[in-house]
């Protein structure tokens, strides 16, 4: 059985054999619906993969969004996540995002990280991965590669240190759904 597969804010790119949903009308969507209105209209644990592709940067409540798409995730569902990266030109040049990411935009919702400890929701995850620019991999070469490698072996010192002096556009999350089966 083919894995169900959800794509939030699809636009008009939608991951092929995947519901989409989105605001647009005009966009790929097979469920049109503003994602800042709650609940979305799916079931409890309906999908096994849910996609977010450069679309969480724009919801208004950011924790109320992940615990949504918690609810609506299978046990050990997959959710993939892209969006800017905290120091990317793309995150301060589009007046639609209200946030950007770093590799620990979601230690709140994950078991062990220093973050979860405050209990700002109960929805909780596996970090599987992050990975910043992972699409632009192929493309780099001599230095830049070196540096964006070194960058994701070492995400703190260079959060930390050296994210505005070598910026990167994009970071990618591979998180899972932990929940009761």
């Amino acid at each position: 059985m083919a894995a169900k597969t959800l794509e939030v804010g699809c636009g008009n790119r939608k991951t092929p054999g995947a519901i989409g949903v989105d605001i647009n009308p005009n966009s790929q969507a097979d469920v049109v619906h503003d994602l800042d209105v709650f609940p979305y209209p799916f079931s409890d644990n309906e999908f096994d993969l849910i996609i977010c592709r450069d679309i969480l940067e724009h919801v208004v409540d950011f924790v109320r969004t992940v615990e949504e798409i918690w609810r609506i995730a299978r046990p050990s569902a997959r959710v993939e996540v892209n969006g800017p990266f905290m120091s990317s030109v793309n995150y301060f040049s589009d007046p639609t995002h209200r946030r950007a990411f770093t590799s620990h935009s979601f230690d709140y919702f994950v078991p062990g990280s220093a973050m979860h400890e405050y209990r700002y929701s109960k929805a909780t995850f596996r970090l599987i991965s992050v990975e910043y620019d992972r699409d632009q991999i192929p493309y780099r070469s001599g230095i830049h590669r070196r540096l964006l490698e070194w960058a994701n072996r070492n995400k703190d010192t260079y959060e930390r240190r050296y994210a505005f002096i070598y910026p990167l556009y994009s970071i990618a999350f591979e998180l899972e759904a932990v929940k009761p089966s």
